[in-house]
C-alpha cells in the first residue's frame, strides 16, 4: 500500500513537496535556534539578583543603624532583618534560576524544530523513501533489450488512472481503447514521463505499436 501511494504524485509534485518539506523545517529550525538563544540570554538574571539582593543587605544595614538611635527602637532592627531575609532568599533563587533558565532555552527551541521535524521523519520521510526504492526497482526493470509486456501494459493501465486527462488526449483520441486492444507502449512511455523516468527507446511508438 505506502508503494503505492508513493507512486501516486507526479515528479513535479514530489519535487515542490521536497521543497515545502525542506523549507518548513529550515525555517522552524532557525525559529527554534533564535528563541533558544533568546531564552538562554535570560541567565543574566540571576545575576541581577545578585546585584538586587546585594542592595537590600546595604539597605538592612542601613536600618539596622538608624535603629540604634533612641527615638526609633526595635521596629526598625526587625525590619532590617526581614530586608536581609528576603535578600538571602533572593541569592537562593538565583543560584537555581540560571540552570533552570538554560533548560528552558534548551527544551523550548527543541520543541519548536520537532513541531515540523516530526511528522517529515515519520509521515513524509518513509512514502518518499518507498518511492525512490519503487522508482529504482522500476529503472532496472526497463534495462536491457526485452522488457517484460506485463511491465508495459501496467504502466499503460496506470497512466490512464494518473494521466491527467488533457495530456491523454494529446497522446492518443481513444487512450482506454488502445490499452483494451494492446497498444501500451505510448501511455507507459507517458507514465514513465509523469514519474520522472525517461522512457526507453519506444518512447516514440505511436497507439498502433504493441
Amino acid at each position: 500500500m505506502t508503494s503505492e501511494l508513493a507512486l501516486l504524485p507526479s515528479s513535479r509534485t514530489v519535487r515542490r513537496c521536497d521543497l515545502g518539506a525542506a523549507a518548513t523545517v529550515l525555517v522552524f529550525t532557525v525559529l527554534g535556534i533564535l528563541t533558544a538563544a533568546q531564552l538562554w540570554g535570560l541567565g543574566d538574571l540571576p545575576r541581577n539578583l545578585v546585584q538586587a539582593a546585594d542592595a537590600l543587605d546595604q539597605t538592612a544595614r542601613a536600618i539596622a543603624r538608624v535603629g540604634d538611635l533612641p527615638v526609633v527602637g526595635n521596629g526598625a532592627d526587625r525590619l532590617a532583618e526581614s530586608v536581609r531575609s528576603t535578600a538571602a532568599e533572593m541569592r537562593a533563587s538565583a543560584a537555581s534560576v540560571g540552570g533552570h533558565l538554560h533548560a528552558l532555552a534548551v527544551l523550548i527551541g527543541i520543541t519548536i524544530v520537532a513541531i515540523p521535524v516530526l511528522p517529515v521523519v515519520l509521515l513524509y520521510l518513509p512514502v518518499r523513501l518507498a518511492r525512490l526504492r519503487e522508482l529504482r526497482e522500476l529503472q532496472q526493470a526497463l534495462q536491457g533489450p526485452a522488457i517484460d509486456p506485463a511491465l508495459i501494459e501496467h504502466l499503460a493501465r496506470a497512466a490512464l488512472r494518473r494521466v491527467p486527462y488533457q495530456e491523454l488526449r494529446e497522446i492518443s483520441p481513444r487512450p482506454w481503447l488502445d490499452v483494451e486492444q494492446g497498444h501500451h507502449r505510448h501511455l507507459a512511455a507517458a507514465e514513465l514521463r509523469r514519474l520522472g523516468i525517461r522512457p526507453p527507446a519506444w518512447q516514440g511508438a505511436t497507439p498502433r505499436d504493441g
